[in-house]
């Protein structure tokens, strides 16, 4: 029987990044256990498995639970990892061993998660040739971990000093490895984890595990990391950037980004895309039901059309009611990957918000006629974390437009 076929009648999952990097870390064998209990979906809790698909929907693993909560975690592999950043450079430990096997002194590691300095880097390599190790630089990256560089910046600096130390002619062994590990919420815990990893991919007794240091980023930066954080972090004015407008039906939170788009093409050289709440739905969330997994979907959808007009350098202008604060957070950390995101409260009090009610919508709520209607039977998260406040019940789009222009010009954003 195939590895899909032995799984059918499992349901499946579309699990957060943080899970799929987990999981592929214990299938390639760089660390032996799951560091911290997984949770997952209520719906699911009583399923003896899941299949775990990745970002394009291809079934990739199967996680089974055991035992008591917190349960045993086990995967299954069902087929190759194929997505997610650098996947070129991720490898299996052993593959790893076989190229640091020929180095009889051991393994100095260096676990690297930022910008290194030009000093730290000549030190490492200054301790490596003089010990005679073989050197392995992680290139460590993954969900909730910062940096000031981005996965593919961070791995193709890291790839460039390594081949630096074997062209130098003093350390015939330097093997660069991508570990795409998600950050821990105790630093401590976070790295034991890491030196696992390193344990786990050395595969000799003669290991030692280099402090992983973390140098500002200033002059002193290495070249290779220079020039990433130069093509990484464009200035402001280059910057693509998210303006996230969210806030209850009615409250004009379509009008003011519509004015402000508007603004933006009369008055700022930028390349601005609207994203609409109403046109979305219709163009690229048709199908879409309003069940909280169906709006977080939609919500997710536009955050990634939104990342990828960042990507770019655009300014993606967007417009969705968006009422729970975890979504709201995971779409501004897919944008914080390639550019900048602020976040727009448009706070309108909801009894303003039904008194305008011109589709009539908050009144067939209140009859019972739509379910899961945000602010009648169903909740709006207030945002804590808002860039920006704005009542259009006491403020009009012109003053709400000059506001949000006022923001984004004094961090930058709209300067020529």
């Amino acid at each position: 029987m195939s590895a899909l076929g032995s799984v059918t009648g499992l349901p499946t999952w579309h699990p957060p990044r943080e899970v799929l990097e987990i999981a592929e870390l214990v299938l390639s064998g760089a660390i032996e256990a799951v560091p911290a209990p997984i949770a997952v979906p209520e719906e699911h809790a009583a399923a003896e498995g899941l299949v775990l698909e990745d970002a394009e929907g291809t079934p990739v693993a199967v996680l089974r639970r055991s035992g008591a909560e917190p349960a045993v975690v086990q995967f299954e592999s069902l087929r190759v990892f194929t997505h997610g950043p650098v996947r070129s450079a991720r490898r299996d430990r052993l593959q790893v061993r076989a190229e640091l096997a020929q180095s009889a002194a051991g393994v100095l590691v260096v676990p690297v998660q930022s910008m290194l300095g030009t000093a730290t880097v000549e030190a490492v390599l200054a301790r490596a040739a003089a010990s005679g190790r073989a050197l392995l630089w992680l290139a460590v990256f993954g969900a909730g971990r910062p940096s000031a560089l981005p996965a593919a910046g961070l791995w193709r600096a890291v790839r460039e000093i390594s081949e630096q130390a074997t062209e130098s002619g003093l350390h015939s062994v330097a093997v660069p490895v991508a570990v795409p590990l998600p950050a821990g919420t105790d630093p401590a815990d976070d790295a034991a984890l890491i030196t696992a990893v390193a344990h786990a991919f050395a595969g000799t007794e003669a290991v030692e595990v280099a402090d992983q240091p973390i140098d500002p980023a200033g002059p002193s930066a290495h070249p290779a990391f220079a020039r990433e954080r130069d093509r990484a972090v464009p200035p402001p004015n280059r910057r693509g950037v998210t303006v996230f407008f969210t806030g209850l039906s009615g409250s004009g939170k379509s009008t003011v980004a519509k004015a402000f788009a508007d603004e933006l093409a009369e008055r700022s050289p930028r390349t601005v895309s609207l994203l609409d709440g109403d046109e979305v739905r219709r163009m690229l969330s048709a199908g879409l039901g309003f069940s909280r997994a169906d709006r977080d979907l939609n919500i997710r959808r536009i955050g990634f059309v939104a990342t990828e007009v960042n990507r770019h350098g655009g300014i993606a202008i967007c417009a969705p009611i968006a009422p729970f604060a975890q979504t709201r957070a995971q779409v501004r950390a897919d944008v914080e990957e390639v550019g900048d995101f602020v976040l727009i409260h448009i706070s309108t009090p909801l009894a303003e918000c039904e008194r305008r009610d011109r589709k009539g919508l908050y009144a067939k709520a209140r009859r019972g006629e739509i379910p899961e209607f945000t602010g009648i039977s169903s909740p709006y998260e207030v945002p804590v974390d808002a860039d920006l406040r704005l009542d259009t019940s006491t403020v009009n789009p012109a003053e709400a437009v000059a506001a949000v222009w006022d923001l984004l010009a004094a961090r930058g954003y709209l300067e020529n």
